[in-house]
């Protein structure tokens, strides 16, 4: 609502002009009504914000002129209109000169006259207003897009596309020293198994968002598959500031992340920085109950895995094989080999023991679901269960394909029955009687799709029924196909048609 404020030394024109207007209905405040231009300002100072001022010229202690020019300097964007007499006109010439909108007479004053008046100082107050948006939107507009060409620009240094010297220009907002933290999601196989590829970047792009509403210098953007940079200029107290995003990104996205962080002092060595807090960041696959990994200059990954034909070289039979597997799961565990070389032997052991004696594509995929573990727990996990199932798939490889046949189907049944409840890979795993890892692969082979992106295809045609069919709020669509969140069902919508739930429904509603 906006502030209004009455002043004139005569009691029946105050009245009048209160009883003139229905205020609240023009989303306008009465705030007070004086008799002269003194008792009207100490009103303002005590009170505060009025946005317009209906004031008399001529009044006793303090006159309207004197209260405008007064009230003006504390609001320049105040909208002043004057009660005058007949043989007042110089003054109210003064008046307009200084600023007022418009003025009124009293022996001529109508309740039209004056609604007119106050509408025309509230259209001023609106277009201002208006204005004073666009240029805030401008203004921001413009700070945005040019964090976005820093932004491009360090990322093109850090991974190497352009040398730093090209780039000088546009980083020169980079001030030194910066804090570099790399943070990475944690679980991320399982969050996207549950809700998709398309939701991390969705909590990516909302993490980016909300740090620069709310950060008015550093920068935020993806580095990686997973990996979000932040360049934080406090350098004074690096875990404390790592401490607090950590802890505010998690509240604000119910996400888990691990956090690296490195120190760099000059834009030249920012690529040294980055490598610094990666390497760091690396020790969560061995540390795996740590979060938060300072930059040591001791931390080195050297050793190299072992080949391919050195593993070949070292199996010979059951009893060797157990006692080879358990020195290398030794071996990882002393943190002296890069972790993705450690899932590169993990790797090579595999092909050594199944090559060309199960599927290739089933051995392709349990190599890739251990390339995309995030802890040695979880990746001796994968890499026994992997086992296993080579194992299980050598004992009855004639029943095989009927089996697997036998048991998509059943699973593709039940999706079809429970799409629109919760349902996660473990779910359906768990009623076909097969381990949560075999039926991710068993169905991406067979439907060459993700289990849970072809449950969203399923959830999302499901909501475009609704919104074509029924007048079902957009909260209620959402509920009815399966998303628990409307938020991100309307950010997933959009995403996946192109349009908004809204606008959907404006286009194909019958």
């Amino acid at each position: 609502m906006y502030n209004v404020m009455i002043v004139d030394d005569e009691p029946i024109i105050r009245f009048g002009l209160k009883s003139s207007i229905d205020w609240e209905d023009k989303n306008l405040d009465l705030i007070g009504d004086f008799s002269n231009g003194k008792q009207a300002l100490d009103a303002m100072e005590r009170t505060g914000h009025v946005d317009i001022l209906i004031t008399d010229i001529k009044m006793p202690v303090m006159d309207g002129i004197t209260l405008m020019k007064k009230a003006l300097q504390m609001n320049p964007k105040l909208k002043v209109v004057l009660v005058s007499s007949y043989n007042e006109f110089e003054y109210v010439r003064e008046g307009l000169t200084h600023g007022a909108v418009d003025y009124i007479l009293k022996q001529t004053l109508e309740p039209d006259q004056f609604s007119r008046t106050i509408h025309k100082c509230i259209d001023k107050i609106l277009e201002e207003e208006k204005v004073t948006e666009k240029l805030d939107h401008a203004e921001q507009t413009n700070k945005i897009n040019e964090r976005r060409r820093t932004e491009q620009s360090i990322k093109r240094v850090l991974l190497r596309k352009m040398p730093y010297q090209d780039c000088e220009q546009r980083i020169e907002s980079l001030y030194m020293p910066q804090l570099l933290l790399l943070g990475s999601i944690k679980e991320l196989d399982r969050i996207e198994d549950e809700f998709g590829y398309l939701y991390k970047n969705l909590i990516i792009e909302e993490i980016q968002e909300r740090f620069y509403r709310e950060t008015e210098s550093g920068y935020c953007f993806p580095i990686g598959e997973n990996e979000l940079i932040f360049f934080m200029g406090n350098t004074e107290e690096p875990r404390d500031t790592v401490n607090k995003l950590k802890e505010k990104i998690e509240k604000e996205t119910s996400l888990k992340l691990v956090f690296s962080y490195a120190v760099v002092s000059d834009r030249e060595k920012l690529v040294e920085g980055y490598h610094h807090a990666s390497l760091s960041g690396k020790q969560y696959f061995f540390q795996s109950n740590t979060e938060i990994f300072p930059y040591e200059r001791g931390v080195k990954m050297l050793r190299e895995p072992l080949s391919l034909e050195e593993i070949k070289a070292q199996i010979h039979g059951e009893e060797s094989l157990e006692n080879f597997l358990e020195a290398r799961f030794v071996r990882w565990k002393e943190e002296d080999m890069h972790p993705d070389n450690v899932k590169k032997e993990a790797g090579y052991i595999l092909k050594a023991l199944y090559w060309n004696k199960v599927e290739v594509s089933v051995l392709i995929d349990h190599m890739s679901n251990l390339a995309s573990s995030e802890t040695l727990e979880e990746l001796t996990g994968l890499f026994h269960e992997a086992k296993n199932e080579c194992d299980l798939f050598l004992e009855s490889e004639s029943k095989h394909p009927h089996m697997d046949n036998e048991l998509l189907d059943k699973a593709l049944s039940y999706i079809h029955d429970h799409f629109t409840q919760e349902m996660t890979l473990q779910h359906v795993a768990d009623h076909i009687h097969i381990s949560r890892n075999y039926f991710s692969i068993l169905f991406k082979r067979f439907m060459d799709i993700n289990f849970i992106d072809y449950v969203i295809g399923l959830r999302i045609n499901k909501a475009k029924e609704l919104l074509g069919h029924t007048s079902l709020k957009v909260y209620e669509v959402a509920g009815e196909s399966g998303f628990n969140d409307v938020k991100y069902f309307s950010k997933l919508f959009k995403k996946v048609t192109g349009i908004s739930p809204g606008d959907y429904r404006t286009e194909h509603h019958k």
